[in-house]
């Protein structure tokens, strides 16, 4: 009944007696956004059938707004039927099935398993996480005794003994350089004949994968890089275990996902609690890995915090199972009367911190660096392991220690067997040992030959300190677990997750108070210097934080919109950014709060002169212009000044007034005549 009160309105128990109420904008929006309060409420508390009724009664305000506004008012019509089918085709979300359901006796759900299906499956992800790192440590082992026992005869010393030494055969080192460069032949050839992005360092990969490929890795991939990191880390490969396991595991989480027609974003948590399952079993360290594989994705201090729940089961079911085969006992052999009691040693761990900061910095440069000239050279790229396999076992006859992991003279080192300058020679020896190993095209991790680095850093570090400050009596073996900790933490930019990790592989609980500060410096230092080179990370395919991923674009642009408020006509409160968009499309400018600025949006016309450039080329013609984000259909990114514009992409700008937006718009005018320059 038309010309309803608003008093009878608000005492009237059918939504179709508020729908034919007379309401001003003011109190409609007023009622809009009670009605959405009130949702939030009952979602929140679980009460799906309340959450249902509100939905209604927010409908049925939001099509009086529509249809009482159709005459008068056409902007503020178009807005609230835009609001209003958004309101008629929303449904209960997932985790409103949560707590006590107001609903009838046949919707009951006994048990919430969709929530819950995801913790079963990274359970699962643990189990098979678990199994797969013992099948990769014994393809190691065999690769090892069939190429560098059986042909070099040379035994590298193991680590969790008193003092590992190696055994050299009849022919000394010299079969070494046969067996690198045989290695790297077999390893080059399977992979760059089956799966070319399973050579180098997997864990990279594996980010890659997360951020810009949906979490998808196709099949064979996971195994060519289990037999392919077996051979390089096998016939002496200066390459670590843990970039295979987390390709490997991140592989089969993406199988997993296959077959069991997951979404992407369930996929991506799978394929997160996959590689923290391998490298826990890899490396026996449940919680340091739980936490790197959601620290990892981020080159600054951000976490993928939403996956840390899957992680940890995952990397919890993961060491079970790997400790039913081998045991409970730490990777390296550690005296647990070693504590942090001397608050002055605090300065020679600052400084250990700043030089593992500076490693760290300079590390990428050198690993890159040798994969760009590795690609310079004209021969197959299969053959390019080999070769990199031959410097690297011509580098072994001199420096031996730089074989393998390594894993045999870091223990050593701990236990001091190694003093003296020959520490920091080992450290740098090593460095270019692995870049020759996994630049050149070989399959392998970078973890294991940092946690050499660094545990020869600080054994080194020490000596230094004690010769400068006579009785200072700092500990080698502390000073190389905390280094262990610190290079890492610098070069892969992951603090916190790398202070757990070494913690739990040594069984050195008792510094990590003198480890946090060391992570700290170290990161801080590495971001510091290098900014100043070429390649600032070790892991390229790191994005500097949540906002800078793909995953997040879309999210973090609706969270923008949501700082918009209500201007004169419209208000968007309750607008999703597809309604937004449309809006702007129709050419209503939309007020931001706070400021005088207005959004709008411009649209990139064929063979116009912005398509195909830059968003750096573009504004920097026009400063005034601020690019909020660029919009493609249904995606959405926010712009950086590499991203390209093509035709049909709408720009989404902020700006003073319409009047210093229109030059930009002729310019993106779609014309025959080849462009010859954004904006002139």
């Amino acid at each position: 009944m038309p010309g309803t009160s608003l008093k009878s309105c608000l005492s009237a128990n059918e939504f179709a007696t508020v729908a034919q109420c007379t309401l001003s904008p003011c109190q409609a929006a007023a009622w809009t956004g009670g009605a959405r309060l009130i949702e939030q409420v009952f979602l929140i508390s679980g009460f799906a059938a309340q959450w249902e009724q509100t939905r209604k009664f927010e409908n049925a305000v939001l099509k009086n707004r529509w249809q009482s506004s159709a005459t008068s008012n056409p902007q503020f019509a178009v807005m609230s039927f835009l609001q209003y089918k958004k309101v008629s085709s929303r449904k209960i979300p997932r985790r409103a099935t949560f707590g006590p359901l107001d609903t009838p006796e046949e919707n009951k759900n006994p048990f919430p398993w969709q929530e819950y299906r995801l913790l079963l499956l990274a359970a699962m992800m643990g189990v098979i996480g678990g199994l797969a790192a013992q099948l990769f440590v014994w393809l190691v082992n065999l690769g090892e005794t069939l190429l560098m026992v059986g042909i070099a005869g040379y035994v590298p010393p193991e680590a969790g003994v008193p003092d590992p030494n190696p055994v050299i055969g009849a022919w000394g080192l010299w079969l070494i350089p046969v067996v690198t460069t045989l290695g790297g032949l077999l390893s080059g050839i399977l992979v760059y004949g089956f799966a070319p992005e399973a050579e180098g360092h997997g864990t990279d990969a594996a980010v890659e994968a997360y951020h810009f490929k949906g979490g998808r890795i196709r099949p064979i991939v996971p195994l060519i890089k289990a037999i392919a990191s077996a051979i390089t880390i096998g016939s002496g490969g200066a390459a670590g275990r843990e970039g295979p396991a987390a390709q490997i595991s991140v592989g089969i989480g993406s199988v997993v996902a296959d077959l069991l027609k997951l979404s992407d974003e369930d996929r991506r948590l799978l394929v997160l609690a996959g590689m923290a399952a391998g490298l826990a079993a890899i490396f026996r360290s449940p919680l340091g890995m739980a936490i790197f594989a959601v620290e990892i994705l981020y080159a600054g201090m951000a976490f993928e915090t939403e996956a840390l729940i899957y992680t940890v089961i995952a990397s919890v079911i993961a060491y079970a199972v790997n400790g039913l085969f081998v045991g409970w006992q730490p990777v390296f052999l550690f005296s647990a009367n070693v504590h942090f009691t001397r608050p002055v040693a605090l300065i020679g761990y600052t400084a250990l911190g700043i030089i593992a900061g500076i490693i760290g910095a300079i590390e990428p440069t050198i690993f890159y660096g040798t994969r760009d000239l590795f690609k310079r050279l004209r021969i197959p790229n299969r053959y390019k392991p080999a070769l990199g396999g031959l410097l690297m076992g011509l580098l072994a006859l001199v420096v031996p220690q730089t074989l393998g992991s390594g894993y045999g003279w870091v223990q050593k080192a701990m236990t001091g067997g190694y003093v003296g300058w020959a520490l920091i020679f080992f450290a740098l020896a090593k460095i270019v040992a692995m870049s020759l190993t996994i630049s050149s095209g070989g399959s392998g991790g970078v973890f294991g030959p940092n946690v050499y680095i660094g545990g020869m850093v600080g054994a080194w570090v020490a000596f230094v300190l004690d010769q400068m400050i006579p009785g200072a009596g700092l500990s080698p073996s502390a000073f190389a677990v905390v280094g262990m900790a610190a290079v890492f933490a610098g070069t892969a930019r992951v603090p916190i997750a790398t202070l757990v990790m070494v913690s739990e592989m040594t069984g050195g609980y008792g510094l990590i108070v003198p480890a946090m500060l060391a992570t700290a410096t170290a990161f801080v230092v590495q971001r510091t210097v290098s900014a100043y080179l070429p390649y600032p990370r070790l892991y390229e395919s790191q994005v500097e934080l949540r906002k800078d991923s793909p995953v997040h674009h879309l999210p973090i642009v609706q969270a923008a919109f949501d700082v918009l408020e209500q201007g004169p006509l419209v208000d968007l409160r309750g607008v999703t950014f597809p309604n937004l968009v449309n809006l702007l499309r129709h050419g209503t400018p939309v007020p931001i709060h706070g400021s005088q600025a207005m959004l709008f949006t411009v649209e990139v016309g064929a063979d116009s002169k912005v398509a195909n450039h830059s968003i750096a080329e573009v504004f920097e013609q026009f400063p005034e212009l601020v690019a909020v984000a660029v919009i493609n259909g249904a995606q959405a990114k926010l712009p950086r000044g590499t991203t390209r514009l093509e035709a049909g992409d709408q720009i989404l700008i902020a700006a003073s007034s319409a009047q210093i937006v229109e030059p930009l718009r002729a310019a993106a005018k779609a014309n025959t005549e080849s462009p010859a320059g954004a904006g002139k």
